[in-house]
């Protein structure tokens, strides 16, 4: 019983390789087919160098034999040595032009491979990344499945130069002994058959088994060599703290690795003596047989790097198989990731006055209690509204919601303009916003890359965020690189917050601003500053901000107070104060800070 159940799982493990082999194979196609195709034919044609090899060395020591008795003449084996020599240089220029082909191929793989996983991860939703099932899929994808693929394809190209090499080995061992060959077949068979499929069973549990330590292992190790929690980590003497988490995860990532290098290099020993003792049978009988004189010494130097080819060349296929058998694990991850759910198309802004939220509720996926709950709540188009509420009171998954990056919720949003409501007519500064390693024209023009701005609108935004003077002053301006990729400078937080301010401006087709936190980052007076100018700049857009600090709220013309992820109250600064509930608390509280 056991051992039928084992037999289906290495009978599964061996079709979805095979899937995973074509799948590689129709890759490496779409990614050069001229590469492919030269490199497919190259290493058929090389292939054969093997037979001119053997026939070469066969044929040196036969007429250094006939030359010592006088068989012979020097000039004719010297002209024969001469061929054989050329030819054999003209492989190895073939061999040169195989390997820069390969390299070429292996590029192309590599860029279609991180080009398709960039853009399939831009269109996924955010619950992919709160799970973390799918977290962890990604995070492997990420690690294992770029290397897995130029694996696989490896491998390809080694399968198929085994073909003609086979043909050249059944041709030597047919003029050994016509048992010959039945032998070596049972011996691959067996081994690959047997001992690889044990192997590569046990290989996949303890490589499915490193996912989780490797993850967190390289989690702490990159905590020292992070910009952002550096400071952190310096301050708060964090070196002992994840040094030990880190050497934890380590040490169970190294023991597990350990029984994979154990257990695949003595398969890979046990194969070697296997087949290494028909190996001293076979130069036995052929050594009997060249006594006899059915065979020339050539025939026997021959035969030794015959077998011994014939050794590498299975040991070779084997190791593939059990390496394809392993990558076929984080293949089979990858092509779960390209079958993620894509968020909706999005669709293009209609004219927009309200956003309804009717009976809106949502759990994160690792979270039991709901984040938002029964939320209903209108956006009037125009309004400034001011989004408050203690932590964890559901203010941030609203926002996502309404920017499209979360759907698997219940209840429907609606605008007056279709039935569905999508994010085209939403822009947003987040309050961990991105700090992108480009140059201030590029970290503007990200907010909306469908336009082609010129350098007086660069100029005029950073103009309304208050950063052109700073700007100015810097030898290349707007083409100053950004961080330290690329030997750029280094911005404040405040500042770094204006250029998030500026790239939200660039989207001039916005019908609705969210801004989270937006002066997170910045003193009283400047503060003061940027709210008055997005008061000025956005029209008559739909302002949402989002923030503990309730001074702005006194301009709103709405306030949204989140509570247990629904609204408890709404309205404006002086009706919310007049209920005297929560809101009047919260504010009441902050007042004292500066009276």
């Amino acid at each position: 019983m056991m051992r039928a159940k084992k037999q289906r799982k290495v009978t599964v493990s061996n079709q979805k390789t095979r899937e995973a082999l074509n799948h590689a194979n129709s890759y490496a196609w779409r990614a050069n087919p001229g590469a492919y195709v030269g490199l497919m034919l190259l290493t058929i044609l090389n292939g054969t160098s093997v037979y001119v090899s053997l026939s070469f060395t066969e044929y040196v020591v036969n007429a250094a034999h006939h030359l010592v008795i006088g068989n012979t003449s020097f000039h004719k084996t010297a002209i024969t040595v001469v061929l054989y020599s050329l030819i054999l240089l003209l492989f190895s220029g073939l061999a040169v032009v195989e390997k820069n082909l390969k390299n070429r191929l292996t590029l192309d793989v590599n860029h279609l491979f991180r080009r398709e996983l960039n853009e399939k991860l831009s269109h996924i939703g955010w619950e992919y990344y709160e799970s973390h099932e799918t977290f962890s899929q990604i995070f492997e994808v990420r690690q294992h499945t770029n290397q897995a693929i130029l694996e696989f394809v490896d491998s390809i190209f080694s399968y198929v130069a085994v073909v003609p090499a086979v043909v050249v080995f059944g041709y030597y061992l047919l003029q050994i002994n016509l048992l010959v060959i039945p032998v070596y077949i049972l011996l691959v068979v067996v081994f690959n058959l047997v001992l690889a499929g044990n192997m590569f069973s046990q290989l996949q549990e303890y490589w499915k088994n490193v996912q989780p330590y490797a993850q967190k292992e390289n989690y702490y190790f990159e905590m020292s060599g992070d910009k952002v929690s550096h400071q952190e980590f310096r301050f708060l003497r964090l070196f002992d703290f994840a040094t030990s988490r880190w050497e934890e995860c380590f040490n169970s990532e190294f023991n597990i690795k350990l029984k994979i290098f154990r257990k695949h290099e003595i398969t890979l020993q046990t194969a070697r003596l296997l087949f290494n003792i028909p190996y001293i049978l076979m130069m036995i009988v052929i050594g009997i047989e060249v006594m006899h004189g059915r065979h020339e010494i050539g025939f026997l130097i021959m035969a030794n790097g015959l077998l011994n080819q014939i050794i590498d060349t299975c040991l070779q296929v084997q190791n593939n198989i059990t390496r394809d058998h392993v990558n076929q694990r984080f293949f089979n991850t990858w092509v779960q990731v390209i079958n993620y759910k894509e968020d909706p198309v999005d669709l293009p802004s209609a004219d927009f006055t309200d956003v309804e939220f009717r009976n809106i509720s949502y759990s994160y996926p690792q979270s039991r209690r709901k984040a938002l709950d029964g939320l209903t709540l209108s956006l009037k188009k125009g309004q400034k509204i001011a989004v408050v509420g203690l932590n964890g009171s559901g203010k941030t998954t609203f926002t996502n919601i309404l920017c499209n990056l979360v759907h698997e919720y219940s209840g429907s949003i609606t605008d007056n303009s279709q039935s569905s409501f999508f994010h085209p007519c939403v822009s947003c500064v987040i309050q961990d916003f991105a700090q992108y390693q480009m140059t201030v024209r590029e970290n503007i023009a990200a907010g909306n890359t469908a336009k082609d701005f010129s350098d007086a609108e660069i100029w005029s935004l950073l103009k309304q965020v208050g950063m052109d003077t700073f700007i100015e002053s810097l030898p290349l301006g707007i083409q100053t690189p950004l961080g330290q990729l690329d030997s750029g400078i280094e911005l404040s937080k405040g500042q770094w917050q204006r250029i998030a301010i500026a790239r939200l401006l660039a989207k001039e087709d916005s019908d609705i601003w969210i801004l989270d936190e937006p002066t997170a980052y910045l003193d009283p007076i400047s503060e003061i500053k940027i709210y008055e100018m997005i008061y000025q700049l956005s029209g008559d857009r739909t302002v949402l901000f989002i923030s503990h600090r309730l001074g702005f709220a006194r301009r709103a013309d709405n306030i949204l107070l989140f509570q247990d992820g629904r609204v408890a109250e709404s309205g404006s600064h002086k009706e919310l104060l007049n209920i005297n509930g929560q809101y009047a608390r919260m504010y009441e509280a902050q007042k004292k800070w500066y009276a």
